[in-house]
């Protein structure tokens, strides 16, 4: 990389941004901050002048040459700088002794990452709902307590097709082959559910087109056992830790099945539930799609409720907040 100073051709493109320190303002093509000194150095004067005030003096990277009339030549004493506003604008070869501006940059951070754990939350792009930068790497980190999964929603993605990318990863990695899941364009409503308590989430863009981004949302489920199975003519059934209080984020099904032909009397001699937000859910089927009923609060029991089958599915649910001892029930076929 050869070190050069140069004149700002457009200052006026480059608009303040709160993202830059004093004096430096912001260029949304390179996503970079830029500061033009008012003062003339030499070389190594503007090199002293630009780390003065945090930043580097604007370098040339190796093969980004066009325009540059001759190759600088450090043991000649050349350095690079800017020639000119006319058809021949560009770069050329200078003596490093010359008295020029120092044109300085500092790399903002940009992205809005980091690391969430908890329950719940939200990610977002960087200036979500207004346009996103370009040559963005942000990675949100998130962490479920220890046997939770993460849920994670989009309800909406716009960004560049093909080129900016929200990325879903289980591990903590942003190698290609350990990536899930790479989400681009216009996209709306997608869900996704780890297998574990980890998730990351990565938002990389690129040089070119930018647009408003993404916006999420997450929550956190416990990882349940299996379904919980009775195959006998008569039973009981108990919310998790019955008769002590239930765990936040439960998730249960319950699966009755009796004999070909019968039916099941359900009968609940206990409840107690955060009313509304943790709930017991009674289908007349295996595949829930048929819902008797929802119960929830401290006014349920005695409840009683006869089958239309054999078979009788129920879910139960808590939420991050309240937790209560529950229910108990018993059933038999009839």
């Amino acid at each position: 990389m050869i070190l050069f100073f140069i004149f700002l051709l457009f200052l006026s493109a480059i608009s303040p941004d709160n993202e830059c320190p004093y004096r430096y303002r912001f260029y949304a093509d390179t996503a970079i901050c830029y500061h033009l000194s008012d003062d003339l150095y030499d070389f190594d004067g503007a090199v002293r002048y630009c780390e003065g005030t945090g930043g580097k003096l604007v370098s040339l990277i190796q093969g980004e040459r066009a325009g540059i009339a001759s190759e600088p030549n450090p043991t000649n004493g050349d350095c690079v700088t800017f020639k000119g506003v006319a058809s021949n604008f560009g770069l050329q070869t200078t003596q490093c002794y010359q008295q020029q501006y120092a044109f300085c940059k500092i790399v903002p951070d940009l992205c809005n990452g980091g690391i969430q754990n908890g329950t719940f939350g939200s990610i977002q792009s960087p200036q979500y709902p207004n346009q996103y930068y370009n040559k963005l790497m942000c990675l949100y980190y998130i962490y479920a307590p220890q046997g939770f999964r993460v849920n994670i929603y989009f309800p909406q993605i716009q960004t560049e097709k093909n080129y900016d990318f929200v990325e879903i990863y289980e591990k903590n990695s942003t190698l290609y082959p350990d990536r899930i899941v790479g989400l681009s364009g216009n996209l709306t409503d997608y869900t996704y559910q780890s297998n574990g308590s980890f998730l990351l989430v990565v938002f990389r863009t690129n040089y070119v087109i930018t647009d408003i981004g993404f916006y999420a949302t997450w929550n956190v489920e416990r990882i349940q056992p299996l379904i919980i199975s009775n195959t006998t003519n008569s039973g009981e059934l108990t919310s998790p830790n019955y008769p002590e209080d239930y765990d936040t984020f439960d998730k249960q099904l319950y699966y009755i099945q009796v004999a070909e032909g019968g039916r099941i009397n359900v009968t609940i001699d206990d409840f107690l539930t955060q009313e509304t937000f943790d709930y017991l859910d009674i289908f007349d089927s295996f595949n829930q799609s048929s819902k008797v009923v929802r119960l929830s609060g401290n006014s349920v029991a005695p409840w009683s409720w006869f089958s239309t089958s054999n078979v009788v599915s129920l879910k139960f649910v808590s939420d991050g907040s309240y937790q209560y001892k529950g229910w108990h029930l018993t059933w038999n076929m009839i």
